[in-house]
């Protein structure tokens, strides 16, 4: 998958545990944990060691990773009382599911299987990965998403007083509903048309990643949208 909808399968599973943990405190671990594979990897293995390794998924995208980031966050529960450090682990082991990382063994278990596979070394890959980027219709859909989720993380956390955030404050519940509604829906979708004449249609979408597992993160993070505004509302009620 590409990086913007990691990121939007990130920021839906930490609204979602911040909701169900009622504690801000989850959200930008489990958000900079749905990156942090790609962070690391894709300099380590596509420009540090380019030539020896050619590869943007190596450490961050085994299991191993996921092992450390659990040990970093035992500390800083065990040494600062927090448990939102389980965050990263969370998020990076959401950002290896949506890869698929089960498939490619040598990796996702190293060192099981011995060292990493070696890819093909490109000059200017940066450059090539941002084009390319650039182009994918999955990144325009979860760019698009971002921003409307981002107009309600917005309102709900900034303290300030003013029009603007009084408007986004109204709004933020239809956001969430329409943000909701077109992840689900396209989600379904893909899912329902996954393997028929008419898969087609959802491939240039899809990109290179699982049809499977892109329909169902879509699914999971309408389902976060739509029951976001539902709790909330259901949660006043019962405090009144």
């Amino acid at each position: 998958m590409y990086f913007f909808f990691h990121l939007l399968v990130g920021v839906a599973t930490g609204l979602f545990l911040s909701e169900i943990l009622r504690s801000r405190r989850w959200f930008f671990p489990v958000v900079i944990g749905s990156v942090l594979p790609d962070l690391i990897d894709k300099p380590l293995g596509r420009v540090i060691f380019a030539e020896a390794i050619g590869s943007g998924r190596i450490i961050g995208h085994s299991l191993l990773f996921i092992f450390i980031l659990l040990v970093i966050a035992v500390v800083i529960w065990r040494y600062r009382g927090s448990i939102a450090g389980f965050g990263l682990p969370i998020g990076a082991l959401v950002h290896q599911l949506l890869d698929s990382m089960w498939k490619l063994e040598a990796i996702w278990f190293y060192p099981l299987y011995g060292p990493f596979p070696t890819g093909s070394y490109a000059e200017g890959y940066f450059f090539i990965y941002f084009w390319r980027h650039l182009n994918a219709q999955q990144e325009w859909l979860a760019l698009i998403l971002l921003i409307l989720v981002g107009i309600v993380i917005l309102a709900e956390w900034y303290e300030g007083k003013n029009r603007f955030v009084s408007f986004l404050k109204q709004v933020k519940g239809p956001v969430l509903t329409v943000s909701g509604t077109i992840s689900l829906g396209l989600g379904i979708l893909v899912l329902m048309y996954h393997g028929t004449a008419n898969d087609a249609w959802f491939s240039p979408l899809v990109g290179s990643g699982d049809p499977l597992v892109f329909a169902l993160a879509l699914i999971w993070c309408g389902v976060v949208f739509l029951y976001l505004p539902l709790h909330r509302l259901n949660r006043a009620r019962n405090t009144q």
